[in-house]
């Protein structure tokens, strides 16, 4: 029997799991650039440094190309999303040499783990496989 998968843009309204988002906004003072689209528009204005965004997984595309932009602006820029390697966004952001940080439990809903795509100044793509989004956050930012 084949697993059943929500619709697509079902979860597009998902909010990042709260320990890992503390870490990322609190800890590590990243900016939610999609924290409040109606002060900013993530996918047409250049992201600050330190930028932080969980996209609408449907549309992930825009977003994905506004991050790697930013990062060419030297941007540290932090994205999580799905892990599908056999996606074009995917491709974009290991030939933007991301550390990928891989979440080796997948979330209840989810078809794919999920990842953390970090762009900084890289010089070649890396990945890093760890527990679930609750148990690495107060580990994975040694990463960073």
């Amino acid at each position: 029997m084949r697993p059943q998968f929500p619709k697509r843009g079902v979860h597009d309204t998902d909010l990042t799991p709260e320990g890992l988002y503390d870490a990322i906004v609190n800890r590590l003072g990243f900016t939610d650039v999609c924290q409040n689209p109606q002060k900013f528009d993530a996918t047409t204005m250049m992201w600050p440094d330190k930028a932080y965004c969980n996209p609408p997984f449907s549309r992930k595309e825009p977003f994905v190309r506004k991050a790697v932009e930013s990062n060419k602006l030297g941007r540290q820029i932090l994205l999580y999303l799905p892990l599908d390697p056999t996606t074009k966004w995917f491709k974009e952001l290991y030939n933007a040499n991301a550390l990928i940080i891989i979440f080796t439990k997948r979330m209840k809903h989810s078809k794919y783990p999920h990842a953390l795509y970090y762009l900084k100044d890289f010089k070649a793509p890396q990945f890093v496989l760890v527990g679930s989004e609750q148990e690495a956050s107060s580990t994975w930012p040694n990463f960073l």
